[in-house]
C-alpha cells in the first residue's frame, strides 16, 4: 500500500497512512488483496458500503462502474501479456479528495502517471477527478502495443500459410480468434463503464472532464475496431489455408495425371511389341526380328515422351517459372 499525497504546491510518497492536510489530494495504490482486512477497512473509512467493499476481492468481474453515494467505483482489466492475453483487474474508487487503485498483482502501467505527479506538469495535481481519468487513459494505452503484437502475429501467419500451408498452421489459426474473443470479452463492457462516466449526474466528474473521458471511449472504440478486424482476418486465413492446401493437393494431382499421361504411350508400345505372335506371318510385327529391333522400340518410347512433355511445355502446364523468367528477360 502506497500513499502519494500531492496538490498544486507539493508531492510525497509514503509507505504508512499519512496525515492529510488541507488542499492535499490523495492516491492510494494498493498491490495485491492479501491482507484482507487492512483493504476492508480503508474502504469502510472511505464510506465504502459492505457490498462494495465485499466485491473488492471479486477478480473474475467484468469492466463496470457503480456508484455508492458520492463515491465512483469503475473495474477495468489491464493487458499485462499477450500473446497469449493475460489480464490483471484493477479496481479504481473515486473520491472528493482522493484515488484509490487495487490491483490485482504487482505489474501496472501507472509509472507515467507517477512521474507527471512528481513532475507537476498540466492539471494532473488540481483534482482528484483528472487523476482519476488520468489512469484509465494509462490502462486503455496498454492494449495499443498488444495489439500491434496480435497484429504482427495475422501477418506471419499469413506469409507462412501463402509459402508452405500445413496442418499446424489451422491449430495455430484458431488459437488466435480465441485469444481475440478473450480480448473482446475485456474490451467490450468497458465502453458501458465509460459511458457510465459520462453521464450528467456521475459524482465527481464535472463538465470539463468530459472531453477526456469521450477520448477515452474514442480509444477503446478503437480498440474494438482493430480486434474485429483482426478477427475477420483470422477468418479469412481459415479460408486461405483450406484454399491453399486445396491448390497444393491439385497442383499434385496434376503432376501425377501428366506423369501417368506420358507413361501411357509407352505402355501401350510395350504391350504392342510384348505379343507373341508368329514372326512367320506378313501381318505381324516385322521388329521382332530385328537386330536393333530392342534399341527401336526404346527410342520409339523416349520419343513418345519426348512429345508429350514439349507438348505440356507449349500448353504452359510444366516449366511455368522457367518459361515466365525467359519472356521477362526478352
Amino acid at each position: 500500500m502506497t500513499w502519494y499525497r500531492y496538490g498544486l504546491d507539493g508531492y510525497a510518497v509514503e509507505t504508512n497512512r499519512p496525515d492529510k492536510h488541507e488542499g492535499e489530494l490523495l492516491w492510494i495504490d494498493i498491490c495485491g488483496l492479501k491482507d484482507h482486512l487492512a483493504i476492508a477497512e480503508l474502504g469502510a473509512d472511505f464510506g465504502l458500503s459492505e457490498l462494495a467493499i465485499a466485491d473488492l476481492f471479486h477478480l473474475d468481474q467484468r469492466s463496470h462502474t457503480d456508484f455508492d453515494g458520492d463515491l465512483v467505483l469503475t473495474v477495468l482489466r489491464m493487458p499485462v501479456s499477450g500473446p497469449p492475453f493475460v489480464a490483471d483487474q484493477i479496481t479504481l474508487l473515486l473520491g472528493p479528495d482522493f484515488v484509490l487503485t487495487l490491483r490485482e498483482g504487482p505489474r501496472d502501467c501507472f509509472e507515467g502517471v507517477r512521474k507527471r505527479l512528481a513532475g507537476g506538469a498540466g492539471r494532473i495535481r488540481g483534482s482528484s477527478a483528472y487523476l482519476f481519468y488520468a489512469l484509465i487513459d494509462a490502462i486503455i494505452d496498454t492494449y495499443f502495443p498488444i495489439l500491434e503484437r496480435y497484429g504482427d502475429l495475422v501477418e506471419g501467419l499469413e506469409e507462412r500459410i501463402l509459402q508452405e500451408p500445413g496442418d499446424g498452421a489451422v491449430r495455430d489459426i484458431h488459437l488466435l480468434k480465441r485469444e481475440l474473443l478473450d480480448l473482446r470479452h475485456a474490451l467490450w463492457p468497458m465502453r458501458e463503464a465509460l459511458a457510465a462516466l459520462q453521464r450528467d449526474d456521475t459524482p465527481q466528474v464535472d463538465e470539463s472532464l468530459l472531453p477526456y473521458l469521450r477520448d477515452c471511449s474514442d480509444h477503446a472504440f478503437q480498440l474494438l475496431d482493430m480486434v474485429e478486424v483482426y478477427r475477420e482476418t483470422a477468418q479469412g486465413l481459415v479460408d486461405l489455408q483450406l484454399s491453399s492446401i486445396s491448390n497444393r493437393m491439385n497442383e499434385v494431382m496434376k503432376v501425377l495425371t501428366m506423369i501417368a499421361t506420358v507413361f501411357i504411350p509407352m505402355t501401350f508400345i510395350a504391350g504392342l511389341y510384348g505379343m507373341n505372335f508368329d514372326r512367320a506371318s506378313p501381318y505381324n510385327l516385322p521388329e521382332l526380328g530385328w537386330k536393333f529391333g530392342y534399341v527401336y522400340a526404346l527410342g520409339l518410347m523416349a520419343a513418345s515422351a519426348g512429345a508429350m512433355t514439349f507438348l505440356f511445355w507449349r500448353l504452359g502446364w510444366i516449366f511455368r517459372r522457367v518459361r515466365r523468367s525467359r519472356e521477362d528477360d526478352r
